[in-house]
Parts: structure tokens; sequence; C-alpha cells
């Protein structure tokens, strides 16, 4: 009898142990907070070295701002901005609702930012390093500091080269308005539009900004990225 008991609690322990081994690895982190000022992870103040979880909300208050390490990527939030990070499988997304997201990509990092009118990467497997603001309801604008950056929407890609910036909304009326060349080689027709020129790719319309208006949120986020300690003390 007591055999029977000493096997049947073998038993039950090697499957918690097993169990406890399932939810470990399901459970592993994806990232690091490496620096937070009025800043939420979920339901959480965010803090130096708090680990980061796919599900996991990011948020910051008007006055805050929050950098998560992920992998080898950066993500940068602004003030009074809010994403989610998930995962699935290798591919890593930022789910922006709200406010701005910088971020830096590695060469060949599986890593997008989601967002209402569509979904930013680097462009052919290169590294990136951008920047994404919800301008409002089904508009953004998409700035391409270092590295080429795609926006691809229902199927269809554009790219925006190193340097270029552009607010980019979602087409009213017939597709296909503007050259639909696809690529950003600043040799087509602006219809005489100073300053700016106003394409259409199919469900998309992609607008130039002046990329001088950007240099502050560029620094900002270089700044971030390049000057801030990317591996703090774990707690």
């Amino acid at each position: 009898m007591r055999s029977i008991i000493r096997l049947a609690l073998v038993a039950l322990l090697s499957a918690g142990l097993c169990n406890l081994s399932v939810m470990a690895a399901a459970g592993a982190p994806l990232g690091m907070v490496v620096n937070a000022e009025n800043a939420h992870l979920s339901e959480a103040t965010a803090a130096l070295g708090t680990n980061v979880f796919a599900g996991d909300s990011l948020q910051t208050d008007p006055d805050g701002t929050l950098r998560v390490r992920v992998g080898s990527n950066q993500v940068y939030l602004a003030a009074a901005s809010f994403a989610m990070l998930l995962q699935d499988n290798d591919n890593i997304r930022v789910k922006l609702d709200r406010g701005t997201v910088g971020f830096s990509s590695p060469a060949a990092s599986h890593f997008e930012i989601e967002t209402p009118v569509g979904i930013i990467r680097g462009a052919n497997g290169k590294a990136a390093f951008g920047e994404v603001t919800i301008v409002g309801p089904g508009k953004i604008m998409v700035a391409a500091y270092h590295g080429a950056i795609v926006v691809s929407n229902a199927g269809f890609e554009r790219t925006i080269g190193e340097g270029n910036a552009y607010n980019v909304s979602l087409a009213q009326g017939p597709e296909g308005a503007g050259n639909g060349n696809g690529s950003d080689d600043n040799s087509g027709n602006t219809n005489n539009v100073p300053q700016k020129a106003v394409r259409n790719y199919e469900p998309l319309v992609f607008t130039a900004i002046i990329t001088g208006t950007l240099a502050g949120l560029g620094y900002l986020v270089w700044h971030f990225d390049t000057e801030s300690n990317p591996n703090p003390p774990t707690n």
C-alpha cells in the first residue's frame, strides 16, 4: 500500500514539474524596460529593469516617456502614447493605438509596428531607425531617420527612403490615383504643389513632409536609442 502511495506521489510531482517547465517557457519575457518616466506597464508603474511580456500594454502620461529593449530592437514611446506588445512565433509586433513610437530595428529582425492605417517595418530585411505617430483617425506620420521603411496595407507596399517623412492616410474615392509606382524616387509629378507631394498608392495616400521640421523629434528618439543605457541592472 505504501509503495502505491509513493508511486502516486512521484507521478504527481513529476507532472507538476513538467507543467512548471511549460509555463516558464510560455511565459518567457520578450524584453525589458530600460528607461521610464511617468509611464505604465499594463496595470503597474513602469520601472527600470522590469521584464516585458507578450500582451503587455505600454502607456505614457502626458509628460511621460518609456523605452523598452525587445531582443535586439529598441522601442521608444513619447508622451501621451499607448501601445501593446504582441508576438506571433518569431515575429514581434508593437500595436500603436495612440501617440508616437520610435523604433530601432537591426538587420533581419522580425519586428514591425501596427497602426490603424497599415504595418510599418524596415525595408528588405535591413536595419531601420524611424518613428510613427498617429495623427488622427485614418492618418499617421512615418519618418525614416536611418534606413528605408516600408508601409503596407491590404497587400500593397510603399517604401519611404532614408531621410524622408510622410503623412499617410487611408484613401478616399477611386483607387490608384497618382503615379502608383510604389517607390520613393523624388522624381514624380507633384502637380505644382509647393514643398509637398500628394500621391495615392491604392488604399493609401502619401503626403510628403519637409524633413527639417522633424529634426527635433528625430534627435529625441536618437538620444534615447544611442545614449541611454540599453542594459540596466535587473531587479
